[in-house]
């Protein structure tokens, strides 16, 4: 009988030219926040091409209420972003880094040295050129998968400016979701939410690469500001203000 009713809702709403999609936890708890929300403001920092393994590029393509900061350093992705997104005015590429928290910007462009893949490197699986981190050591650690991964390293320097003066720059009155996918960068720019007007509603955040003292810590910092979390799958967390 279930399967039987199923196949009937399916049907049902392929004919009006939609499809049903099972929905995560946290992928209700944003829709729900959504409809009661927009303008949606979210800010994506690494948002690297904006497809591959991109919790929310359905979101982003199919949400017209969503505007959105992606911010991204390498300038490969940032043109693929710029095409994707770029009959979308409430879509903002920026193409920098954030700067860890203990910086002084002072409102101006810094630089950040950042870690990442050649670009004539071969031979590479194809998720390689999403290393890319201001941690060296983060992108050395995939010498399990990629054993001559050494020499593919490069570093160079990339403008970064803080969290809060790219959300100034945009003028967004408040972020209803953070998502950050830095490659062991993520709690440097979470911490940063304190410098925000408000904190942010939800927040998406990897810590696969993360060192276990300071993914706790990480978890420790947003439940003292009201937080809820729990982990998405075996890399990534999701927290939702209470």
């Amino acid at each position: 009988m279930r399967a039987l009713l199923r196949k009937s809702l399916h049907r049902f709403v392929h004919r009006l030219g939609f499809r049903l999609v099972r929905a995560t936890p946290y992928e209700r708890a944003i829709r729900n926040w959504e409809l009661e929300h927009e303008p949606f403001y979210f800010v994506q920092v690494g948002a690297h091409n904006g497809i591959t393994s991109d919790p929310f590029h359905r979101f982003l393509i199919e949400g017209n209420a969503w505007n959105a900061i992606l911010v991204e350093p390498q300038a490969p992705c940032v043109n693929i972003l710029r095409s994707i997104y770029g009959d979308r005015d409430q879509i903002h590429v920026v193409h920098a880094a954030i700067g860890p928290a203990s910086s002084s910007f002072g409102g101006n462009q810094d630089f950040l040295t950042m870690y990442r893949i050649r670009d004539d490197a071969v031979g590479l699986p194809h998720w390689a050129n999403q290393l890319a981190s201001a941690r060296r050591e983060v992108i050395a650690s995939h010498r399990d998968r990629i054993p001559d991964i050494e020499r593919w390293i490069i570093s160079e320097e990339v403008p970064c400016v803080s969290l809060d003066k790219v959300i100034r720059d945009h003028a967004f009155p408040r972020v209803d979701l953070l998502a950050t996918d830095t490659e062991g960068f993520d709690f440097e720019i979470i911490r940063q939410i304190d410098t925000l007007p408000s904190l942010p509603q939800f927040i998406y955040y990897e810590h696969l690469h993360l060192p276990e003292a300071e993914y706790a810590e990480s978890l420790r910092f947003l439940r003292d500001r009201g937080y809820t979390t729990h982990a998405v799958n075996n890399g990534d967390t999701f927290a939702e203000q209470r």
